[in-house]
């Protein structure tokens, strides 16, 4: 077995990190190559359905994630897709594209270890419950695009993942402790860094910097940014022991709810979250 790791070490593996951040001395996380091949397909007005059915197709666990997904709630469709070629005539290349950086997410940092295995499980299933809870919203707000509440809250959380691919590149075991506290300080300044290397929309960079500001709005209708700040949430609600949060009346977000949608029968729930709870939790067996 291991030694436990001393207090005096955590502060190392801490200021070893930090140096690395503030020195821009760090390997941000990678978009996997297939979702770069199925961004830059879907960017030539030459692809067909067949052809990026057939750069997909080369990954067959990610083919079966596809078509799992699309048969979710989310899609609503009479009749579910059953192959590949089905979901991306079905939903479209927009939406086809946010489930392919859904799946490809998992495999953006490398896993050395247990506890980095565990961390990266924590930072998934609250990934996979916020994208869920924003996808349900959009839904009851008639929201559109879907396809891009999903992406958007997916890419919340690309800085968490930076942090902990920071810490896989220290010299010493990662720390729950230390992974989180890098997470509250730093989430937001790698992952601004990962998505303007990725090149992605000014908008959600922008969403991942107002995320969690209670009462930022961006306009008077319900925007993308009021659906991610109550998906996010209630997420800390459900993943959180002891959450700390405000009350849900003092949210920029909800008083821009219609009435109908603003009914709390439990303090701080909303009906509509509480009343439809296994809707979304069969969207996020769906994503996950």
């Amino acid at each position: 077995m291991n030694a436990p790791v001393t207090e005096a070490a955590l502060e190392a593996l801490y200021q070893e990190v930090l140096d690395r951040v503030l020195n821009d001395d760090l390997l941000l996380p990678s978009m996997p190559d297939i979702a770069l091949d199925v961004r830059a397909a879907i960017s030539q007005d030459t692809t067909t359905c067949e052809s990026l059915t057939e750069i997909i197709s080369r990954d067959p666990a990610l083919t079966a994630y596809l078509v799992k997904a699309a048969a979710s709630p989310v899609y609503r469709r009479p009749v579910p897709p059953k192959t590949l070629a089905d979901v991306i005539g079905l939903l479209g290349f927009s939406a086809t594209s946010s489930l392919v950086m859904i799946h490809c997410t998992r495999n953006m940092v490398e896993l050395n270890s247990n506890v980095a295995k565990e961390l990266f499980g924590h930072t998934w299933e609250r990934l996979v419950v916020k994208t869920s809870i924003a996808s349900f919203l959009a839904q009851q707000l008639k929201y559109r695009p879907v396809e891009q509440v999903q992406l958007a809250m997916l890419l919340t959380e690309v800085g968490s993942l930076s942090v902990l691919s920071a810490m896989m590149q220290a010299s010493e075991t990662p720390s729950r402790d230390v992974y989180f506290h890098m997470c509250r300080q730093y989430s937001k300044q790698l992952g601004v860094a990962a998505l303007t290397k990725w090149g992605i929309d000014e908008m959600i960079i922008d969403l991942l910097k107002d995320c969690g500001s209670w009462d930022k709005t961006w306009a008077e209708d319900i925007s993308l940014l009021d659906i991610a700040n109550l998906a996010l949430y209630y997420t800390v609600r459900l993943t959180t022991e002891e959450p700390e949060l405000p009350e849900l009346e003092t949210l920029a977000a909800y008083a821009k709810l219609p009435a109908n949608l603003q009914a709390c029968a439990k303090p701080n729930w909303l009906d509509v979250i509480t009343e439809n709870d296994e809707e979304i939790q069969n969207i996020i067996s769906a994503f996950k």
